[in-house]
Formats: C-alpha cells, sequence, structure tokens
C-alpha cells in the first residue's frame, strides 16, 4: 500500500513539473525541429543583431535576403528594423514566421497582431504574424491587439526603437557586468575589437575561439560585454556628458560616444566635452581655429577616458597609443590608458605605432 502510493506521489510529482516546464515555455518558442534557420555559419543559431537564440525566439523572427544572395535572420522585427535603418537599400526580401504554420512567408503578404497581450520580442508591444487573415483576427480575439500591415509594423518598431534600446541596455547592465568577470577569466586579453552588434561579436568569440567552453548564457554575457563595455563600467567614475554638448571641433553630440569622451575645464566654469582625444588636443593647441579665445593658463582640468575601465583619467598622466587598428568616432585615434603597462599590452596586440604621455602629443600629429 506504502509503496503504490510512493509511486502515486511520484507521477503526480513529474506531472506537475511537466506542467510547470509547458506553462513556464514562452510563447515565442519552438522546437529545434520545427524551427527553420537559413544562415550556414557559426551565426545560424543566433539573431545577427541581439546575438538571441532563434528558436527561443523563434515566432517572431525574420529573414532578409539581400541583394547580393546573403541571408541573415533576427529574433523580431525590433531587429529587423535595426537593419532596415542602415541598409534598406541592399535588402531583396524580408520573410517572417507565421506564428501558426511555423513557415517562413513573404512579410508584405502578413497580417501583424501588434501589441497582443502575448509578450514581444525585444519590445514591450509584441507583433506576431499570420498569412491568412482569418487566422490573425483569431488570434486578436483571443489576445488582443491590432492588425497591421509589414510596412505599418515595421514603423511601428522603429518609433518605439529608442525607448526599447534603453529599456534592453537597463536589463543588459548585469550581464555585461558578469561578461566582464568571464572575459577576464576565461577568454584571451589580446583581442578587443569594436562590434556594431552583439550578435557580430558574439560570430566572433565563436570564429576566433576567443574564450574557453562557455556556456550560452556565458558567452551571450560576454558577447553583450564585448559590444558595449559601457554597461559594466562604473557611472560614477565615467566622464558624465550632458546630451545636448557638441564637440567644439568637429560637431557632433558627445553622449553617442561615451567610450571616448575627453572634457577640458576652464577657469571660467565653463566645459567643453570632445569625442575623443585627438579633437581635445586640435582644440587643446588652437582654440582660436574653433571660435574659442582661451589662453592654455586659463585651463583648470584636462580629462579623458580610460580605454579598458571607462573611468575619468587625468590627461597629463596618461599615456596614449597612436596609430593603432582600433578606430574611435573621428578615425584613427590616440588613445588612452592609465599606465604604460597597459598602453604597450594594447598596442602589441593592435599594431600602435607609438606610445606618447601628454607633454610629447605635437599639433602636427593630429592632421
Amino acid at each position: 500500500m506504502l509503496k503504490k502510493l510512493l509511486i502515486n506521489l511520484s507521477i503526480v510529482g513529474l506531472l506537475l513539473t511537466t506542467l510547470s516546464a509547458v506553462e513556464n515555455k514562452m510563447f515565442q518558442s519552438v522546437n529545434a525541429k520545427d524551427a527553420t534557420l537559413v544562415k550556414t555559419d557559426s551565426s545560424k543559431n543566433f539573431c545577427n543583431v541581439c546575438g538571441m537564440h532563434l528558436t527561443k525566439f523563434y515566432k517572431t523572427s525574420h529573414v532578409t535576403t539581400f541583394k547580393n544572395g546573403k541571408k541573415e535572420q533576427y529574433c523580431s522585427i525590433h531587429c529587423q528594423a535595426k537593419i532596415h535603418n542602415h541598409h534598406e537599400n541592399k535588402i531583396k526580401k524580408i520573410e517572417v514566421v507565421d506564428t501558426n504554420s511555423l513557415k517562413l512567408i513573404d512579410a508584405k503578404d502578413a497580417f501583424y497582431v501588434v501589441g497582443s497581450s502575448k509578450k514581444g520580442t525585444m519590445s514591450a508591444i509584441s507583433k506576431y504574424a499570420f498569412l491568412e487573415q482569418k487566422e490573425a483576427l483569431a488570434f486578436q480575439k483571443e489576445f488582443g491587439g491590432k492588425i497591421h500591415t509589414f510596412e505599418q509594423t515595421l514603423e511601428i518598431a522603429k518609433r518605439s526603437m529608442k525607448n526599447d534600446n534603453t529599456k534592453v541596455d537597463k536589463k543588459r547592465v548585469t550581464m555585461a557586468k558578469k561578461g566582464k568577470k568571464i572575459y577576464a577569466a576565461m577568454c584571451k586579453q589580446d583581442k578587443y575589437p569594436e562590434f556594431n552588434s552583439v550578435g557580430e561579436s558574439k560570430k566572433y568569440i565563436i570564429d576566433n575561439k576567443l574564450c574557453k567552453t562557455l556556456k550560452p548564457k556565458m558567452q551571450q554575457a560576454v558577447a553583450i560585454y564585448l559590444y558595449n563595455p559601457v554597461l559594466a563600467a562604473n557611472q560614477d567614475k565615467m566622464i558624465k556628458v550632458p546630451q545636448d554638448a557638441k564637440c567644439p571641433v568637429c560637431g557632433m553630440f558627445v553622449s553617442k560616444y561615451p567610450k571616448w569622451v575627453a572634457q577640458i575645464n576652464v577657469k571660467q566654469k565653463h566645459t567643453h566635452y570632445f569625442d575623443g582625444v585627438k579633437d581635445m588636443m586640435k582644440f587643446y593647441f588652437n582654440p582660436n581655429k574653433f571660435e574659442h579665445k582661451h589662453l592654455k593658463s586659463d585651463i583648470s582640468k584636462i580629462v579623458v577616458t580610460d580605454y579598458y575601465t571607462l573611468n575619468s583619467l587625468d590627461a597629463k598622466s596618461a599615456f596614449y597609443v597612436k596609430g593603432s587598428n582600433i578606430y574611435g568616432p573621428m578615425g584613427e585615434e590616440l588613445i588612452p590608458f592609465k599606465n604604460e603597462k597597459e598602453a604597450k599590452a594594447f598596442s602589441k596586440s593592435h599594431f600602435g605605432k607609438k606610445i606618447l604621455k601628454f607633454e610629447e602629443i605635437k599639433e602636427e600629429m593630429l592632421y
């Protein structure tokens, strides 16, 4: 009798576990056998933009065929919209997964239900596509939302992108900090390139065997960190830049480039912000050229951003690598480090031509 009771309890426990697993499975997720993944390189299983697993977010995924024949796959119309913003003229065709059949369909033929109660991917506003209008209407009736065309849905994704990116970055902070620790402990330190996306960073990690064998979440954390190390930095130690501050040399908004910020304070309690050391030094040597009449004696403080920690650093105590293969917002850059050892290590890995102290920088080097 006791044995039978124990067996029954075990069965109940197994059922509860199974039900819990089913309930916790995301609506976007499918079994690997039901997913159509079009890429053939090392990024086959993840989104080229955000690095997230395509099978896990399959029901919202999109496939882009470019005019050169190359195909890329994205986890969502949010990531698709990022590519569309920069490469619209290179795109031949866009397909989306039909929510019900799980087959790829031409996005222009799809009916999108936008804003249903089902969770979105990379956005608070969900967007699910259907080939048949009646199926979109049935989904809408059960889960809410509004029906739109692909073009309308793409515009909605573009309009909400800034807000969505801000929320995504907040969620990525913890992952980036973990990624920083994993990178330091398990990855080659002589590799530190710049990336356009988390997906690009992740592919680089795999292709170059940058790290020891990592679990998927660990690999994603390192990819996030390498793509945007600002997320893992100590914000209190970074140079704080007003959103509307423009570089007096090139005119660009400096807050867009937190990894490269430099700053000059003058005695009149006025501050100039720059999108790199090179522009800062151009101003330092000749402010008149940029419609300012400061003298060097008017300057009370000069600060730059340490390349590795992103902490603010006294410009006159830093060491600068000139002529490396890492470019800043304005191209070739003078890259600052807190000590000579780190400057030498970086220079060796990135083909730096020279290491300079502040007083060794000459105006003719900047042009």
